[in-house]
């Protein structure tokens, strides 16, 4: 019996130090957390009923590319995330409602999984890659995004598998015709995400040959044919996906996004700046590399102490050259710096709307972010340490062409490069760094000693410049401590944060989607045309209805009837008059989420009078799905929604009499 235990516990110590065990584990919770969501509710994602219609077409006709009609333009192009639907549908005979809000999730799950042999296959480190990916498993904007049934999380797979294949590409020729139908399945699964892909790739290239520190000026990284090659095709194929198929992206995505202000260039001659400009980098890294080399030999002969301040601050800011380690003490106030600049701002937007949205953040918003700020600040540590790893600088170009985009997308207040929607693709190379900068606060940013025995009571140590850095057994314990509250407070604040900020509610309800069900079996789809949130309109779209299309807006705070008759009418709108007009808990108790920057709460000084309105005429209530729990403290269904008939016959009579 004592063998037998023996042996069980050798095998779980084995197992435990086994790297794919906590692989297999890591990616199993990522793909829970991004699963949440999707298990909890009928459906999940303010867009849910675009991808659900086009899913439907898909299946019902067999063809790839369907006409699309409801709000907004270009989703039926990136057709990717409705054939994995529709094919697992054919196999499974689930209902597309059902599978499609679950299977997106699982493919969330699995770019943490790629993430890990990308980041193994870049640094060599089985540790940091494990860390890493535990990190992004769980970092908020990440885990949010790619919860949704949606193409950008379809994006974000093939970007990952995209990327992962281009490491291996630049080691090895046979991989090239898997990289060019990853690269493919990318672009046809997002736009916005091939081109962070692009960008970024542009500027690890540019990165790692900027960075190049021997004098010989016409040296070039040992991969830069297939580099230049790779990108070349790639933006190739993209423009051409877009100029030929998704035509409304190749007119209005690239001209309106690098727009500024109302002076906007013709696609044509964007792509023909773009091409330009990638060809130019090459020649600025050269420039970059004699200037490098010139302020190190300046650096040893200036004697005006103005002239060397300035050079040894261009040498302090240089992103393309090694750096000495800072001292503890200068880790730590970059640490507190970070820190402080960050919670200065949002006490600055509890009070102001954030600049690209239409809301400010809250209090709690602002607590619960606490722990992503922290990882934010461990960037700012970390960032330095990247300079000495294997393929450094190409995690630094990456993170710094996302940074550029982001603060282009701020400046020029882009409707099309959208500030927020950067910080899903900053997690990669974030996690990757915050590593190196949690590790370098407790003196062991490569973790020579940091997570190894922790069980052993003896004092290691590890090699620095020429000295021995101490590593106890008390260090050991707190780091690990560290990162793993650091995690769990992170995966905590993944969905109470977003909701806190009061700005959308992604949930659909079994009864929102009962009463959607009722809907098509008893209204003319000719005859209707349906108000609603931007949640429910999209599934009523999905259904065939015509909607207002995010049009109305006063007729959800209003509490008169001569306040929102005219939104009723159509006038002044893309629409005719409104027949129908579906309400749920959400929209009464939460937000009425009516498009991108536009919020409006049915609750005002009067508390429910903007709801109480829809018991009165012209409104009658024709159908109402509830839950049989009741909330303890209002008493009301938990979940519940209604739709309602306009009473045109009342509202002509009273306009006739007032004229």
């Amino acid at each position: 019996m004592k063998k037998t235990e023996a042996s069980i516990i050798i095998k779980l110590r084995e197992l435990i130090r086994n790297w794919v065990f906590w692989v297999i584990i890591i990616t199993i919770a990522a793909i829970i957390i991004r699963s949440i969501p999707a298990w909890t509710n009928a459906a999940w994602g303010c867009d849910f009923g675009i991808y659900l219609g086009l899913t439907k077409s898909f299946v019902q006709s067999g063809e790839l590319y369907n006409p699309y009609y409801g709000w907004g333009g270009s989703y039926q192009y990136f057709p990717v995330l409705y054939a994995i639907t529709g094919f697992a549908h054919w196999i499974t005979g689930i209902d597309v409602l059902v599978l499609m809000s679950k299977i997106a999730p699982i493919f969330g799950g699995l770019t943490i999984l790629i993430f890990y042999f990308l980041v193994y296959e870049l640094i060599k480190d089985r540790k940091i890659a494990i860390l890493s990916t535990l990190l992004l498993a769980f970092l908020p904007f990440h885990v949010y995004q790619l919860s949704h049934a949606s193409p950008l999380t379809m994006g974000h797979f093939f970007m990952m598998f995209s990327m992962y294949l281009f490491i291996k590409f630049r080691q090895n020729l046979m991989y090239v015709i898997p990289l060019i139908i990853s690269t493919i399945l990318l672009i046809m699964s997002h736009h916005l995400t091939t081109y962070f892909y692009i960008i970024s790739l542009i500027f690890i290239v540019f990165f790692e040959n900027a960075s190049i520190e021997n004098p010989s000026i016409k040296k070039w990284t040992l991969s830069i044919k297939k580099n230049i090659f790779y990108i070349v095709l790639t933006s190739v194929l993209t423009f051409s996906y877009w100029a030929y198929i998704a035509t409304p992206v190749y007119k209005d995505f690239i001209s309106r996004g690098v727009s500024i202000a109302n002076f906007r260039i013709e696609s044509i001659y964007i792509i023909i700046l773009f091409y330009v400009l990638f060809f130019c980098i090459f020649g600025i890294a050269v420039l970059i590399r004699r200037f490098n080399i010139y302020t190190k030999k300046v650096i040893l002969t200036v004697k005006n102490r103005v002239l060397k301040f300035f050079v040894l601050l261009s040498l302090k800011l240089n992103p393309f050259i090694k750096k000495e380690e800072p001292s503890s003490k200068s880790r730590i106030m970059i640490f507190s710096i970070i820190i402080i600049f960050f919670l200065t701002t949002m006490t600055i937007f509890l009070f102001r709307k954030l600049p690209w949205t239409n809301f400010p953040f809250t209090l709690n918003s602002m607590i619960l972010s606490i722990p992503l700020l922290v990882v934010f600040a461990f960037v700012g540590v970390g960032f330095r340490y990247t300079a000495d790893i294997k393929n450094g600088f190409f995690i630094r170009g990456w993170l710094i062409a996302i940074l550029l985009s982001f603060v282009y997308g701020l400046v020029t207040n882009s409707g099309v490069i959208l500030p927020d929607r950067h910080f899903e693709y900053l997690m990669y190379p974030v996690a990757i760094i915050a590593v190196y900068g949690i590790g370098a606060i407790f003196f062991d940013p490569y973790y020579k000693a940091l997570f190894s025995k922790l069980g052993d009571k003896k004092n290691l140590f590890v090699k620095h410049h020429l000295r021995k850095i101490k590593i106890s057994k008390k260090r050991r314990l707190i780091n690990f401590v560290v990162i793993i509250v650091l995690v769990m407070s992170l995966a905590g604040s993944v969905y109470p944060s977003f909701k806190e900020l009061k700005a959308s509610e992604e949930s659909i309800t079994n009864e929102d989607v009962a009463v959607i069900t009722w809907m098509a079996e008893n209204l003319d789809k000719n005859a209707s045309l349906i108000s609603s949130d931007h949640r429910l309109e999209r599934i009523a779209e999905s259904e065939g209805y015509n909607t207002t299309k995010d049009e109305t807006i006063k007729i959800w705070s209003a509490e008169n009837l001569t306040d929102y008759i005219d939104e009723l009418m159509g006038i002044g709108k893309n629409y005719t008059k409104i027949t129908h007009i579906i309400i749920d808990d959400v929209m009464k108790n939460d937000v009425v989420h009516v498009g991108y920057g536009k919020i409006i709460y049915m609750t005002n000084n009067t508390w429910t009078a903007a709801y109480d309105k829809f018991s009165k005429q012209p409104f009658e209530l024709i159908y109402r799905n509830e839950t049989i729990q009741k909330d303890p403290i209002t008493e009301e269904p938990v979940h519940w929604a209604e739709i309602y008939r306009v009473n045109w016959t009342y509202l002509e009579s009273i306009t006739n009499k007032n004229r």
